[in-house]
């Protein structure tokens, strides 16, 4: 993923801590070495601050998120597979960018246990290249819902979103498990592995900032110029019926297809204006890296890169928001399944209806047990036994 290069920006260092490797506290290393001026350590202690909020709502919110997209009513919906997996994907992000924060915050040094640091590089690269190539399928989806909508309905899609998701998952782990041997036990890299690992650096900068930007950016692109020509080929018909009715004005009609497709639209921008300007960052420094050599960034240039850092996490943590903004079928699902209102039961007035219902009913049979035998009483209660909604009645 592009923010773990943060660390790796400079090659040259194969002392990185943790926090570098996964791209958080960088920055924050002068607030503790005292070279930071009071802006940059005003950003940190924002930085400390924001961060476990962000990560925290982030894992709430997608928690609920992903349960309520596997439910039956939007189990089958467009793209919803997409959105469920993508909030799993944002949480394992989420989850090892909190035990960094913890590990700075309380000096947990969790970078000395072995095997840790290895993991966390490992699933951070892992769930960001899936986060943002399925934001890329969730464009592209809601493109076809546009241009040809028969294509992304019925069990079909669903089971193309199944495989697309088991591809996924598959080469992203056999691209990223380098990390797993190129990262030492003390959160150092392997001297052995300098060129595997810058191959590594710039095939993730590749796979994860170039293609997916240019991609996402040219669907969503297409998918404004075709929702704009549909209301203005819209507009030119409602004139046309106006026109012939003498004035009337015909009822608007809210196509269902189109809040899917409003939905999508603006998951897909609000992922695209989050990540950009990281991206961009990200990418100048790594291109001055290539040909300047590893130089030090201006201080308006980290403050910038400490601010679009925070909008990147802000893009794995949001997306309940934008779901319940703009999505009513999410919104409806979400309020059916978690919050219920409980409605009065009536069936505990049933008992006594019931017994009511059988005493206005039943059959009272009296006997006289002093005129009768003990052979009468036992064949007269065989008798009334077998009489159905009967009661038995001895006085």
């Amino acid at each position: 993923m592009a923010d773990t290069l943060l660390g790796y920006n400079g090659l040259q260092n194969h002392n990185a801590t943790l926090r570098n490797d996964t791209g958080y506290g960088d920055l924050s290393s002068e607030i503790y070495t005292g070279t930071g001026n009071s802006a940059m350590a005003a950003i940190i202690m924002v930085e400390k601050v924001a961060l476990p909020v962000i990560c925290l709502f982030g894992l709430i919110g997608n928690t609920l998120s992903t349960m309520t997209f596997m439910r039956q009513s939007l189990r089958r919906a467009p793209c919803s597979l997409y959105l469920a997996a993508r909030g799993i994907s944002d949480n394992g992000f989420l989850l090892s960018l909190f035990m960094i924060w913890v590990s700075s915050t309380f000096n947990l040094r969790l970078s000395q246990i072995r095997g840790v640091c290895q993991s966390i590089v490992f699933i951070t690269y892992l769930c960001g290249c899936v986060s943002v190539w399925l934001c890329v399928f969730i464009t592209f989806e809601n493109f076809l819902l546009i241009h040809k909508p028969f294509l992304c309905r019925g069990g079909a899609s669903d089971n193309v979103s199944k495989i697309c998701i088991g591809i996924l998952v598959l080469v992203s782990i056999g691209i990223y498990h380098m990390s797993l041997w190129t990262v030492n036990t003390d959160c150092s890299h392997n001297p052995e592995y300098v060129t595997l690992t810058e191959v590594m650096v710039y095939t993730d900068t590749l796979l994860t900032l170039v293609i997916p930007t240019l991609v996402i950016f040219v669907l969503l692109s297409v998918i404004a110029y075709k929702v704009l020509r549909i209301l203005h080929i819209r507009r030119l018909h409602s004139t046309l019926i106006e026109k012939l009715t003498n004035g009337k004005r015909p009822s608007k009609q809210v196509i269902p297809i189109a809040k899917v497709t409003k939905m999508l639209f603006v998951v897909s921008l609000t992922f695209f204006a989050l990540n950009v300007p990281s991206h961009a960052i990200r990418l100048r420094i790594l291109i001055e890296t290539f040909t300047k050599g590893g130089t030090a960034a201006p201080m308006i240039q980290r403050t910038l890169q400490s601010v679009f850092l925070l909008m990147y996490y802000l893009s794995f943590s949001i997306n309940i928001i934008v779901y319940a903004t703009f999505g009513s079928n999410f919104r409806r699902t979400f309020m059916n399944t978690f919050y219920r209102r409980r409605k009065p039961r009536s069936s505990r007035f049933m008992p006594r209806e019931a017994v009511n219902r059988v005493h206005h009913r039943r059959v009272s049979i009296n006997f006289n047990l002093d005129y009768l035998d003990t052979n009468d009483t036992r064949q007269c209660l065989m008798n009334t036994e077998d009489l159905p909604n009967s009661q038995l009645s001895i006085q």
